[in-house]
């Protein structure tokens, strides 16, 4: 509950009304609202096509973020868990790293009560789409800062969506 109330206490609306955490401009929304626009962009573009957007933009966002982690001073390892509890604490589920090694870039992680995949329900289907993409932009922001040249991928291995207890997702570097 203390990182919680830390959280609150560095989330600022500004003069202008726009609410920002530390340097970061955010949004306040309800769940269902997210979960409909991911439904509505699969529904016209397909599954595939709404894979690959939701994966960019997982990327692309987690990729900031951790960004502006590390101009902040934070390293490594660090930056993961600092993203993952960020976003834990923004919502989306509890983020859990199983296993993480920098260095060869590979990593298992869970997300337990994943708020789109209970705002989906039982679909069959993986609903957390744009998680991947965030673990691979988070570490591929690490390995970069590291100097590493390797290039890492994520997927979901499991989802709460299918009937399983939580959703796990495995980062590991591109194959060739």
């Amino acid at each position: 509950m203390d990182i919680f109330k830390e959280l609150i206490n560095r989330l600022e609306l500004t003069e202008d009304k726009r609410l920002v955490l530390d340097t970061v401009p955010m949004v306040l929304m309800p769940r269902w609202f997210f979960a409909g626009i991911m439904k509505r962009v699969t529904a016209e573009a397909g599954p595939d096509i709404a894979a690959r957007i939701y994966y960019q933009a997982g990327y692309e966002g987690a990729y900031n973020w951790s960004t502006v982690q590390i101009e902040k001073g934070l390293k490594g390892s660090a930056v993961l868990e600092q993203y993952l509890s960020s976003m834990t604490h923004r919502g989306w589920g509890r983020f859990e790293i199983i296993s993480f090694e920098e260095t060869s870039a590979q990593g298992v992680f869970r997300l337990h009560n994943s708020a789109l995949a209970l705002e989906l329900g039982r679909t069959g289907e993986a609903g957390c789409l744009w998680v991947p993409g965030a673990l691979a932009g988070c570490v591929q922001v690490i390995l970069e800062h590291n100097q590493n040249p390797l290039k890492v991928r994520a997927r979901e291995v499991q989802c709460l969506s299918t009937g399983k207890p939580f959703c796990e997702y495995v980062v590991e570097p591109e194959s060739d």
